[in-house]
């Protein structure tokens, strides 16, 4: 049961960390009446690569602390079925 937790965790870890979903192009459309993003705008929806390795370790440390809560869960339902 661990196992399949910790598969599940580290599969979700990788799919954040490569980017998730491929971003698809779409031209741009020429008859659209807002102007394109500046360059600050653009900037702003990109992150750095240190950013996303922050956000990793942020997720590692969310997935251990759901772990260990459901760890302390299953002991605490053994406890009380006395399997133990």
């Amino acid at each position: 049961m661990k196992s399949i937790l910790i598969v599940i965790v580290v599969l979700i870890i990788l799919s954040v960390a490569c980017g998730g979903e491929p971003e698809i192009e779409i031209a741009p459309d020429s008859t659209a009446s807002t102007p394109p993003d500046s360059l600050e705008t653009q900037a702003a929806h990109h992150t750095s690569p240190q950013d996303a390795i922050t956000g990793a370790y942020n997720l590692i440390d969310d997935a251990r602390s759901v772990t260990d809560e459901a760890n302390a869960r299953i002991e605490e339902l053994e406890q009380l079925m006395g399997d133990n």
